[in-house]
């Protein structure tokens, strides 16, 4: 520390030098003679400042102005003469940090002082450099004036505000004690007009009853009246004498310092109070020993001691207590961990401990060991904490992790109970423990654990009856409820027995039983002392629990038993078994199952048993067979199954449900029986009534089976379907010149190319000699008959090689169509013929459709097929945005929608062109251009800031079913920069049901890629909850058909509420679109819809129109 001295007297500054030279190696001095030589070297870089009170040219307080004036980090002490005690406190009232009176020891004193004063000064600096407010109540304006310029030079983190009077000064204090207060301090002075200082105090502390310290000014000679004015409430006072001013600050910085002291003792107070109430109603004891007489003694411990363990604290701190109350298997550990405290400082130990009650509790003990300034060991601080119920917990689940593993490696019960009993009587060693168990062939009870009794006993309970009166676990298991006997000498259920019972030092007999999950008594858990004793509601909480573990083991152990008998069964039936989950999956099957199916053991385990469908059967029949399945808990019937090496073939199946003890599904069983034999012979000769022997084409009945079937799905889900009347042209002339073996080997052929060129799922059938008929289901528009006409005319175009010769033929069609053409099968079939004739008449080779009108159609579609492929060199299609909203109305994205304007007929409805583009491909380019526009316009918005987080991208068959679209999905984002989660790709449901296993792998490769999954038009195909669970989609759209007529049709609303629901099952966001009227909205929102689209929002605007949009949402 570095010291400046200023002391006019040589000797007493050499004496100083000295001293600290020898006994303060680290205070360097350094003097000055007089107080302008010491001014002159102040900003020398000195800590403190030493100077005598007296100087020749001035005074040790015009030194501590400058040092203060200037801001120096500086403590000053001052030295003053013998006697001169006044003079000493003016100098602290003026801000000194201390003072040494020159006395005859002041040199022993000085270095420690120096050193206290610094710290003080570092002390106080930390706090000037926090201001301090205080309000100046002061009419005269000089005096205010001058202490504001003063503090200004000399304290500047004491801030001033003045008011003139104590109106003023009231004005500006809260009214209230809760009111928080600007002001540090009051600084109030006597003489104020109007209301004086006295007055102005009285209404601060009494009335309004603030806190804040008060300081009273008064003038000279009015000291008397400022210190009675202390009892009023004042914190100090201040008289206006000479140099009064360079008291100020110290005085307020004392007061400040004092209420922030009584503000920390009063927050002590409530915090110990609070602590009070704290442990009383804590389960923790806290304690703590001293050292006394060479051994830890209790000093301290919380009163909540008598709650939780029923001693007095009077009695728990008297010496050995701690010790007796111990258990006795416990106590040289206990005693051990304490001696080993001082060397670890801190330790944790667990012990029994008994109550005032007698009761046992297991203690956790936590100790920490505190020591004094020199280290050495002065007290242990504790807290005891009550683990009785987590070691219950814990031998409970390790009784049941025990049971658990034995039962899984097939060990005998007697073991399991045997294991389950001991744990029981670990937690208490005065107890012995036996378990019963009910044998189902007799209904007696029979020993199968008690370790710790006499086998003499054991024996004597083995087989006993089950009747109230039978002792305890006879009457227990009887009465299906505990019986506790407390004395058995004087207890009526133990008459019989007591002979047996004092044999085998048994005085308290506790019986549980336990039970199957029917309520069945499985067996009883009894428990027994050597003396009278009656269970608290703890004690046997803890035996049912041991029990409930029992009830487990002898329920797996005989369930086991169960199952080995049906597994011999199971694999010596001659019938296939197939036993599945609900979900179902494959669990098992017998060896018959494999014989019949081709399908090994672990081929078919985890399979869905749809592995073996035919496809013989619509999805109606499968629903029905679930539907009755469900219902009726059971079906029988014949079906037709496919084996393994592909073969079809016919079984008479039957499936049972399994129930669990509560009667809820766990299983199906299905029992299955080989009809391929007898199928075989049937098939043979139903194949021969329905289909054509040259062509093995389906003839004309079999045609005219599957018209009038396609015609009744037709009513029933509107659709068109069409019917194609072929004639070969020129076929006469073949038979004619070839003969008729020849004819007949070029029906042959062309039945081959003809269902070549026709999808799987279309019928051609041979009707007459040179007569064909299709029948194609499902068509969008008559277009797509014409195209499927000009296919198969364009199929028998190439010459035919028929004996060596080249045969050229064509066709004639005609064409009718459901429902626009007929209503009936016959009429279908006549408009067709009639079509045909007109074909025939127009030069052959061709086709025509029933009507006039539908032959323009069709080459109107032509003209549309080749504008479509002109449009996109012409630039005529664009991008339209529609947005969407969440539920409360907020723009969240955009759905990407295609517009066609053509320059020759101007906008073109997506309904004409789209289908189209399907059918000839151009939808592939067309949705690569709407994929890749679509995501560079999003990404854009994105860069621009607006609040878009989505876009919407719709799929068609065809883009879904181009193995290189995750491809393309990646390239586009990467390209664009889009982040894949703003990017959901939409997909209609039958799309993804076409083919399950495809759809769920392309999915997978777009969730691989985060972009998300919606499915269109939901509720409008199969809505089946069990495969929506394996795609992994994200969102569904509740198709505009049912929001149409929503608020006026109770089955669109109760589809809309079914979606919803399947939505929340499977944690998916719905959306609603085509949302055009606010009760449909209402309606929505209260099923609880996540998001919107449609009219009522916003109709599909261009790109452009959306920033503006985005910007007035």
């Amino acid at each position: 520390m570095k010291v400046l001295y200023i002391e006019d007297s040589v000797a007493d500054a050499d004496l100083a030098r000295r001293h600290l030279a020898r006994q303060a190696a680290d205070i360097t001095l350094e003097v000055a003679p007089t107080l302008a030589e010491g001014l002159a070297r102040l900003d020398a870089g000195f800590d403190l400042l030493l100077t005598d009170l007296q100087l020749p040219d001035g005074t040790g307080l015009e030194a501590l102005t400058a040092v203060r004036a200037r801001q120096l980090p500086m403590a000053v002490v001052v030295l003053t003469g013998s006697g001169d005690q006044d003079a000493a406190i003016a100098a602290l009232k003026a801000g000194v940090d201390d003072y040494l009176v020159k006395r005859a020891d002041y040199l022993e004193r000085l270095p420690q002082t120096l050193r206290a004063a610094r710290e003080r000064f570092l002390a106080h600096a930390e706090r000037r450099l926090r201001p301090l407010d205080v309000l100046y109540v002061e009419h005269n304006a000089f005096d205010v004036d001058l202490l504001q310029r003063h503090l200004a030079q000399r304290a500047p983190h004491i801030r001033i505000e003045s008011v003139p009077d104590a109106v003023a000064a009231l004005a500006r204090l809260p009214e209230t004690p809760d009111a928080p207060c600007p002001w540090q301090v009051l600084l109030v002075d006597y003489r104020l007009p109007g209301l004086d200082g006295l007055e102005l105090t009285k209404i601060v502390r009494e009335e309004r009853r603030l806190s804040v310290p008060i300081v009273l000014v008064t003038g000279q000679g009015s000291e008397e009246v400022a210190a009675q004015a202390l009892h009023l409430g004042v914190d100090d006072y201040l008289s206006k004498h000479e140099g009064y001013l360079y008291e100020v600050a110290a005085i307020v910085e004392k007061v400040d310092r004092q209420a922030k002291l009584e503000q920390e003792r009063l927050r002590l107070i409530e915090t110990s109070a609070r602590l009070a109430h704290f442990i009383a109603a804590s389960p923790v004891v806290l304690y703590s020993l001293r050292w006394q007489h060479g051994t830890w003694a209790p000093a301290w411990v919380s009163e909540n001691i008598t709650r939780l363990y029923g001693y007095r604290v009077e009695e728990a701190l008297l010496p050995g207590w701690w010790e007796t109350h111990l258990h006795p298997d416990d106590r040289a550990a206990a005693a051990g961990a304490l001696a080993r405290i001082e060397a670890a400082g801190s330790l944790e130990h667990e012990y029994r401990f008994r109550t005032a009650s007698g009761a046992l509790r297991w203690l956790r003990d936590s100790q920490q060991l505190m020591r004094d300034g020199d280290g050495k060991p002065q007290e242990i601080v504790g807290a005891w904490l009550d683990i009785t119920a987590s070691k219950r917990q814990q031998q409970i689940d390790e009784a049941r992790r025990t049971a658990l593993d034995a039962l899984i490696v097939e060990r005998p019960l007697g073991e399991i109970l045997d294991g389950i009993a001991r744990r029981l009587e670990a937690l208490d060693p005065e107890l012995r423990v036996s378990i019963l168990v009910v044998e189902p062939r007799d209904g007696r009870l029979y020993t199968r654990a008690g370790p710790s009794l006499p086998d003499f006993y054991n024996a004597a309970v083995d087989g006993l009856e089950i009747r109230e009166g039978h002792g305890s676990c006879g009457s227990a298991a009887a009465l299906g409820k505990n019986v506790v006997v407390a004395d058995i000498d004087t207890h009526p259920y133990w008459a019989p027995y007591l002979e047996l019972a004092h044999r085998a030092g048994i005085r308290a007999s506790w019986s549980v039983p336990f039970f199957d999950d029917g309520g069945k008594t499985l067996g009883t858990i009894g428990c027994y002392y050597g003396t009278p004793r009656t269970p608290n509601p703890e004690d046997l909480a803890l035996i049912e629990e041991f029990a409930r573990l029992a009830a487990l083991a002898v329920s797996k152990v005989r369930a086991n038993e169960r199952l080995r008998q049906a597994a011999a069964a199971f694999a010596s039936t001659r019938d296939g078994i197939v036993i599945t989950s609900l979900e179902p999956r494959i669990l098992a099957v017998n060896r018959a199952w494999s014989e019949i199916t081709g399908y090994t053991e672990d081929e078919a385990l985890g399979q869905n048993p749809r592995l073996l469908k035919s496809g013989r059967h619509d999805r109606s029949f499968y629903q029905a067979m679930w539907a009755t399945l469900q219902q009726a808990g059971h079906w029988q019937g014949e079906i037709w199954n496919r084996r393994k090496n592909g073969e079809i073939y016919a079984e008479w199946l039957s499936i049972g449900t399994v129930h669990d003890e509560r009667g809820r599904p766990t299983n199906y069983v299905g029992v299955l029986t080989d009809l391929s034999h007898l199928k075989s012979i049937e098939q043979k000769l139903d194949h021969l009534a329905h289909h054509d022997i040259l062509t093995d084409l389906p003839n004309r009945l079999m045609m005219q089976v599957r018209l009038a079937a396609a015609l009744e799905r037709a009513h029933r889900s509107p659709q068109r379907l069409a019917v194609l009347f072929l004639d070969l042209d020129r076929f006469k002339d073949v038979n004619d010149s070839l003969g008729h073996p020849a004819g007949d080997a070029l029906l042959v052929e062309v039945a081959k190319r003809l269902r070549s060129r026709l999808r799987e799922e279309d019928l051609l059938a041979r009707v007459g000699g040179d007569e064909f008929v299709a029948l194609l289901e499902g068509i969008l528009s008559p277009d797509q008959a014409a195209t499927v006409a000009r296919g198969l005319i364009e199929q028998l175009a190439e010459p035919f090689s028929i004996e060596g010769n080249q045969v050229f033929i064509g066709v004639s069609i005609g064409i009718s169509l459901h429902p626009d053409d007929a209503q009936d099968a016959t009429e279908l079939i006549q408009h067709a013929d009639a079509a045909l004739y007109q074909a025939k008449q127009e030069g052959r080779n061709t086709y025509r459709f029933h009507t006039e009108a539908l032959t323009r159609a069709a080459r109107e579609r032509l003209s549309l097929e080749t504008r479509l492929r002109q449009a996109f060199e012409r630039d005529e299609f664009a991008l339209y945005y529609q947005p969407l909203v969440d539920a409360a109305g907020r723009t969240f994205g955009v759905e990407a929608l295609l517009r066609w304007q053509s320059h020759d007929e101007g906008t073109i409805a997506p309904a004409r062109f789209i289908p189209l583009a399907e059918e000839t491909g151009l939808i592939l380019p067309l949705g690569r251009w709407v994929v890749e526009t679509a995501c560079r316009q999003m990404a854009a918005w994105c860069r621009a800031g607006l609040p878009l987080r989505l876009l919407a991208v719709n799929l068609s068959a065809r883009q879904f079913e181009d193995p290189a679209l995750p491809a393309l999905i990646r390239s586009t984002l990467e390209s664009t920069g889009l982040p894949a989660e703003c990017l959901e790709l939409e997909l209609t449901e039958s799309l993804l049901m076409k083919d399950v296993a495809r759809s769920l792998a392309v999915l997978q490769d777009f969730k691989a890629l985060g972009v998300k999954v919606a499915v269109d038009d939901f509720g409008t195909g199969y809505s089946s909850l069990a495969y929506l669970r394996r795609f992994p989609v994200d969102k569904l759209k509740i198709d505009q058909s049912f929001v149409r007529d929503l608020d006026v049709d109770p089955g669109d609303r109760e589809i809309a509420a079914t979606i919803v629901a399947m939505a929340r099952n499977l944690r998916l966001v719905v959306l609603a679109e085509g949302v055009e009227k606010p009760s449909q909205l209402d309606i929505l929102a209260e099923l609880g819809c996540d998001c919107y689209q449609g009219y009522l929002f916003a109709r599909p605007m261009p790109a452009d129109e959306i920033v503006a949009w985005c910007a007035n949402r």
